[in-house]
């Protein structure tokens, strides 16, 4: 059954380390016992076979063991602590990167989905090698994909496109990247995917032997300048010929990649030496140079690309590279490996630029979900290389401006950011970087973000961290807001601020609402989640309530009963009052009207927290009938969103709602351009308060919404 497995790593690892993955074998067998794949193999064929990629990039044998073991935390009865007595922590640790969170609980499935690349992110940034394995798993998992039933096959494919690959792409692993582009594109895309393989299957032939007198006439070319070297075509891979005929304004003939060569050799001053012959023997295609050994890509690719206009005039493209980059380019981080004899003293996340980033965004990202998108967006985009003043290589996404590189400096640099000189010359902070620009950032203390900074930045971190200010400014603000009622409120009633800190109503009010402290108090009445008057009640004398007993007496009856006692009383004719909606489980007052019976109020209805002295006289004690509720019913609740005004937004507002089987009656959106922002109100059909806090609390997990509130 592993025979095989250990053929392979018997090729590389002594005798000791091979009995230790033949003893990984045989738990993962006796721990997946009975269990099948949906093509009705015995399981623990799968993590042989993760294994056997693994050992094929020749990768330690802690991660062959750890690859061997990676489901048996996750689908059979063995804990993290059983793999780290059996194997070592090391093991055990792997292990626990490459677990999906299965066991919690999430809101959705995106939510659960984002929370894992979450903590495969943080786990890669303690150890590669979770990725590596991880890796290898989605390989094996893709390249048995069709006993899957159909829709399964494009969900687990899609995703695949939409993350592993373009990972394995960040992280140099060229080998496994293809592979995986391939057996996606062949599920999602299975008619394009015939159409493009007929197409090159046509014409390799005809492909072949022109490569074939290029790679002759190089050969010659370098013998005569005693340049030992390895000249072989470069393959295409399927999914990138279909990328590049994508737009629909290159035909398959004149894809400049389709024709392409590599030439390896010993040293890199050879590398140039030979760039220089070629440029001599063709004529060199202008703007198709890149020097990708002086500024390697952020996934440690190191190489030089030409482009040369061959034999019958058809544009040849060359790439050369020592073989010491060659290794890295194809296997990247599992051939850079830190855990070799000599390895880094470095943390991953220290070594690898783009990792770094990421790891700094998923601090930055508010919820699971805006990681998420924050992680697609950079998986997909290419680097831009420019340089500090002092020659300091900064990477940046394609497409950042010149405020993206000020946030890459530092957040305090982005902050103050008034403008920028490029190469010499004053430039917007919207200047869309080039290779090879310097900058200098000129700062200014008056400076502070905007919302417009906003439509200018193009790097999930910079987006995050102007965010991030927004919201502490607009949280300050209504900070300082509640703090002025309250402390109006508290003048007028003749109370000091120290009095009401050490009373029993703040306390109360602390417990009930969970206040952490102060200034939390402030924030909940500053956007209106309570008022004033309901935390200070118990300071200020109540006036009597016993001259308006008998109007409640001679007001009309409810004959079916609407939910509420008044001051004891059932069958008291009540209104629900329209300024705050109450909703069962609220607080409430009720004021008599006359010859109307009682309106109810919540206790931090403005209306209520405004009465003048002698409307005061007229509220009386009411409180829910808990019994009468039983029998059900809906109430109306106003509420208002607030957020930053992207795309998609409002659909996953409502989708949010839609999802908790809460009806929306009404709704209304008003778009601030001019600050970036959006206000929605909604009217929804609620049963109570604590539903009332789901749907609250739902609402303020999406990405971008800063405020809700009751209106």
């Amino acid at each position: 059954m592993y025979t095989s497995l250990l053929e392979k790593v018997s090729a590389y690892l002594d005798a000791d380390q091979v009995a230790l993955v033949q003893r990984a074998c045989e738990f993962a067998k006796q721990a997946h016992d009975g269990q099948t794949r949906s093509s009705g193999d015995p399981y623990i064929l799968h993590p042989i076979a993760v294994a056997e990629i693994i050992a094929g990039l020749r990768q330690d044998y802690i991660t062959v063991v750890a690859g061997i073991l990676h489901d048996t935390v996750e689908d059979c009865d063995v804990s993290e602590e059983d793999i780290k007595t059996q194997f070592g922590d090391e093991v055990a640790q792997l292990v626990n990167g490459v677990t999906k969170l299965s066991k919690l609980s999430f809101e959705s499935k995106e939510e659960a989905q984002a929370e894992n690349y979450r903590k495969m992110l943080i786990a890669m940034s303690d150890d590669l090698r979770v990725i590596v394995i991880k890796l290898a798993d989605r390989l094996h998992n893709m390249q048995t994909i069709k006993f899957l039933r159909p829709d399964k096959q494009v969900r687990i494919a899609k995703e695949t496109l939409d993350i592993y690959a373009p990972l394995a792409h960040r992280i140099g692993m060229a080998s496994l990247k293809w592979e995986l582009e391939d057996l996606s594109f062949m599920i999602l895309e299975p008619e394009a995917f015939q159409d493009i393989k007929h197409l090159v299957v046509t014409k390799r032939e005809e492909r072949q032997q022109y490569i074939d007198g290029v790679i002759v006439s190089v050969e010659g070319l370098l013998s005569q300048h005693s340049i030992e070297a390895v000249v072989k075509g470069r393959p295409k891979h399927f999914y990138s010929i279909y990328k590049k005929l994508l737009p629909g304004d290159t035909s398959f003939d004149e894809l400049y990649d389709m024709l392409g060569i590599r030439v390896i050799v010993s040293e890199i001053q050879e590398c140039y030496a030979v760039l220089g012959l070629i440029h001599s023997a063709y004529t060199p295609v202008p703007g198709r140079f890149k020097d990708y050994i002086a500024v390697p890509k952020s996934n440690m690719y190191q190489s030089l690309h030409t482009t040369i206009v061959g034999p019958e005039g058809k544009p040849v493209e060359v790439q050369i590279r020592t073989h010491d980059m060659h290794h890295v380019a194809e296997l990247g981080i599992a051939a850079h490996w830190q855990y070799k004899e000599g390895h880094s003293s470095k943390r991953p996340d220290e070594e690898f630029v783009w990792l770094r980033q990421m790891m700094e965004m998923q601090h930055d990202s508010e919820s699971s979900t805006d990681f998420l998108r924050h992680l697609k967006m950079d998986l997909f985009q290419e680097d831009v290389f420019v340089f500090t003043p002092n020659g300091e290589v900064k990477i940046l996404t394609q497409g950042a401006t010149a405020l993206d590189f000020a946030f890459a400096v530092h957040t305090q640099v982005g902050y103050t950011c008034v403008g920028a000189k490029v190469n010499g010359h004053m430039v917007a902070l919207d200047y869309e970087l080039k290779n090879g620009d310097q900058l200098e950032i000129l700062t200014s203390k008056q400076q502070s973000p905007n919302s417009d900074w906003l439509t200018i930045v193009r790097s999930s971190k910079s987006r995050a961290k102007i965010k991030q200010w927004l919201k502490r400014q607009m949280r300050e603000e209504l900070v300082e807001s509640g703090r002025q009622k309250l402390d109006s409120v508290l003048k007028v009633e003749g109370i000091s601020l120290d009095e009401f800190i050490s009373s029993d109503a703040f306390k109360e009010a602390q417990d009930k609402h969970r206040l952490q402290d102060i200034e939390h108090l402030y924030l909940f009445v500053g956007q209106g989640d309570l008022s004033v008057r309901e935390v200070i009640r118990k300071l200020v004398a109540q006036p009597p309530v016993e001259d308006v007993f008998s109007e409640i007496k001679a007001a009309p009856k409810s004959k079916s009963g609407d939910g509420v006692v008044v001051m004891g009383e059932k069958g008291i004719a009540v209104t629900f009052a329209k300024c705050c909606a109450p909703l069962p489980g609220d607080d409430i007052e009720g004021i008599v009207t006359l010859g109307k019976g009682v309106s109810i109020h919540r206790s931090d209805c403005r209306n209520i927290a405004e009465l003048d002295s002698e409307k005061q006289g007229r509220l009386v004690a009411v409180s829910w009938d808990t019994g009468d509720l039983q029998k059900g019913g809906v109430y109306f609740v106003r509420l208002t969103v607030e957020s930053f005004d992207r795309v998609g937004v409002m659909q996953d507002i409502l989708r949010r709602i839609s999802d908790m089987n809460v009806n929306i009656t009404e709704m209304n959106t008003k778009s601030h351009q001019s600050e970036g922002t959006m206000e929605a109100t909604l009217m929804l059909e609620l049963r109570n308060a604590a539903e009332l806090s789901r749907v609250k609390l739902a609402i303020q997990q999406i990405s971008d919404v800063y405020a809700v509130r009751r209106a």
